[in-house]
């Protein structure tokens, strides 16, 4: 499963061997490790922020003087597609400083442990998801696979900022798809223009994933509820990004590449719909389940 320099370890090993939910089947989580991680070309996306990821699992660098910003390691499949893309883009590895994820799930940070002994970064996280990475085991409402632990060295709250280089990205803490789960704000100078720019941590817990008497995350109905108020509360951004990104960039791509104005990812719309859509489909779950006595 692991496609790079790196063996996995007894520890990695152990972590894999969690059980996993019965409704998720081993052809469910290979489809992540071969399809979704499946090398694509690097590029440019806005000011100093480029997508280093695969086919549809989400990565990005953002560049600054000082060092570089990297969100999301993928699996562990992608440690080598990550290395090829910045070096591709002119980047250097050693030049990743930092390292922040969007959520502990393994699609999304297994990867972090083979990326830290690569570049030497410091690991940041929420409370909650740090436990998780530290541990090596997923504690979110899903509890799916795990991965090799990884140090977290600076734990954040919501709120606190990470700065390299003359770039800030303010954490804020939306709980529901992981106990940490995170969405970043920055903002960013493109062509005379500035834009503010979301990294959506993810909003509600996995499909089939008990939202009741769930032992793993006990209040996660209404920690999903407070993230949907928060992410409403927010200034609606210039443009948004997500760890599974395949649909939003369909068909933009190429538009992005040859420098596109106005910007093929520039949509507030899109934001504001997905924060009111994704609020009743859950309240519509929530109702779904406790209609049937889980409560």
């Amino acid at each position: 499963m692991l496609a790079g320099v790196l063996v996995m370890g007894a520890a990695a090993a152990s972590a894999q061997q969690q059980a996993q939910p019965a409704q998720y089947s081993d052809a469910w989580y290979q489809q992540f490790r071969v399809a979704y991680s499946a090398p694509v070309e690097p590029f440019k996306i806005v000011g100093n922020i480029y997508y280093v990821g695969a086919a549809n699992i989400a990565s990005y660098l953002m560049t600054t003087p000082e060092g570089h910003i990297l969100l999301d390691t993928g699996t562990t499949t992608m440690t080598d597609v990550i290395r090829n893309s910045v070096t591709k883009l002119g980047f250097k590895m050693s030049d990743i400083k930092i390292m922040i994820s969007s959520h502990a799930h393994f699609d999304h940070i297994e990867g972090h442990a083979a990326m830290k002994k690569l570049t030497g970064a410091r690991v940041m996280a929420m409370a909650g998801d740090a436990e998780a990475l530290e541990s090596g085991k997923d504690n979110s409402a899903l509890g799916a696979i795990g991965w090799a632990p990884v140090k977290v060295d600076r734990v954040l709250k919501s709120g606190d900022t990470v700065s390299l280089g003359g770039t800030t990205l303010r954490a804020l803490h939306t709980p529901g798809h992981t106990q940490g789960a995170t969405t970043w704000f920055t903002t960013v100078q493109d062509k005379g223009r500035s834009y503010t720019i979301a990294f959506l941590g993810g909003t509600t817990p996995n499909g089939g994933v008990p939202l009741f008497n769930n032992p793993r995350h006990k209040n996660v109905v209404e920690d999903t509820r407070g993230t949907f108020r928060k992410l409403q509360a927010e200034k609606v951004p210039d443009i948004y990004l997500i760890g599974h990104p395949q649909a939003l960039f369909a068909g933009k791509v190429d538009r992005i590449k040859a420098g596109e104005t106005p910007h093929p990812l520039l949509n507030g719309e899109a934001w504001t719909k997905q924060m009111v859509d994704g609020a009743a489909g859950f309240e519509k779950r929530v109702a779904e389940e406790r209609a049937k006595g889980t409560k």
